[in-house]
């Protein structure tokens, strides 16, 4: 009896510590200045799904942010950064996106635009020099901005692995001619120009050598100056930092193992490093595209622009300008999902609610833990 009473308080210490990082250290204050209801019932509902799904798929962290009324209302924190030295995740820990990045370099992207560096409609082979897209039976001339970003070009290479932290990376040009892929996949055409969706991190690829063509500058140099500084996102890079390395989660593969940081080439596809709260507060402008928030980064008559879908798409998938358009559980929201070695994320906003969820997790398995933190969340959206 005595030895029963011992483990279930030491469980229910446990617990409690878990439940205090996500639910009292980790709880932000909404634009009323008041910290969010822990008696929602939604708050707990994520707390229970998060803690199961991490425990049960080799996860060990996953940080959670919830925007109501186009503002964030509460973040959750649970789990561990690092699971030798038990350091927890937090609001300040840093996570690798994937996929997500592209959502995010679109903005980049648009404002070439606004500086009238490149039309959304005109081609974008004249403007690159450092590397030619090759020679093709379909039109090169169709390749454009918006169908890059809306994934309607007709381009190759679905997405990339990249490599270990500490390994010397390839330059823009050796990626796009395919040797940073293991099968040798270049960036070409591989259909006509805006006949049809496929999806393509080769484009963004080729977007982002499109950005240093017309800026001269570094992508991750022009975003971190043109884009995370003016919007306040100071915990944002498309690089690795030795302060964003201190701060940064443990990646950790589908069996539970700690593995290398992963670094990309193709930055702009799926090397962007970000915290729980700058992440929903791009989500928060996504949502409400205010033009006074968005201090010159963007007009908001562009963002709403690119968050309306781009014709062609398909039963395969539907985009806007770096924006997708998702269909999970019989629900339509916009935003992405990102998914590379060690890490998971998705990003989840529904405008007409001005509703949004933003999930991180240091684990590869960790779409089986924001899928069902995910399907909770749209049950309240229904509801409401």
């Amino acid at each position: 009896m005595i030895k029963n009473s011992i483990q279930w308080l030491v469980v229910f210490s446990f617990s409690l510590f878990l439940f205090s990082c996500s639910a009292t250290k980790q709880v932000v204050e909404t634009n009323t200045g008041k910290a969010a209801d822990k008696s929602d019932s939604l708050y707990m509902e994520i707390h229970r799904v998060a803690l199961e799904a991490t425990k049960n798929n080799n996860v060990p962290g996953v940080a959670i942010a919830v925007i109501q009324n186009g503002k964030v209302a509460w973040t959750q924190c649970i789990g561990l950064a690092n699971v030798e030295s038990k350091k927890p995740i937090t609001t300040e820990t840093i996570f690798n996106v994937g996929s997500v990045s592209k959502m995010v370099s679109a903005w980049g992207l648009m404002q070439l635009t606004e500086k009238r560096l490149v039309t959304l409609d005109e081609p974008v082979a004249p403007f690159l020099v450092r590397w030619k897209l090759p020679v093709s039976q379909y039109d090169i001339s169709k390749v454009t901005l918006r169908r890059i970003l809306s994934h309607t070009a007709g381009l190759s290479v679905h997405g990339y692995g990249g490599s270990e932290q500490g390994t010397p990376l390839l330059s823009l040009e050796e990626s796009l001619s395919g040797k940073t892929k293991r099968n040798g996949e270049s960036v070409r055409l591989i259909s006509e120009p805006g006949t049809k969706w496929e999806y393509s991190g080769g484009g963004y690829t080729l977007a982002q050598l499109l950005l240093e063509e017309r800026t001269k500058e570094k992508f991750a140099d022009y975003m971190k100056k043109n884009v995370f500084e003016p919007l306040g996102l100071n915990h944002t890079h498309y690089k690795w930092t030795e302060e964003m390395m201190a701060s940064s989660a443990t990646a950790y593969d589908s069996s539970g193992k700690p593995i290398k940081n992963r670094i990309f080439t193709e930055q702009a596809a799926a090397g962007l490093q970000t915290t729980i709260l700058d992440l929903a507060h791009f989500a928060e402008l996504s949502i409400t595209p205010d033009s006074r928030s968005l201090n010159k980064v963007l007009k908001s008559t562009n963002l709403q622009l690119m968050e309306k879908p781009v014709l062609p798409f398909s039963d395969q998938g539907k985009s806007g300008l770096g924006y997708r358009f998702m269909n999970y559980e019989g629900f339509e929201p916009i935003g992405h999902t990102g998914e590379n070695e060690g890490w998971s994320a998705g990003v989840f906003m529904h405008l007409p609610t001005k509703s949004g969820i933003v999930i991180l997790c240091n684990g590869s398995n960790g779409d089986r833990v924001w899928y069902p933190i995910y399907q909770s969340w749209v049950k309240r959206i229904k509801v409401d």
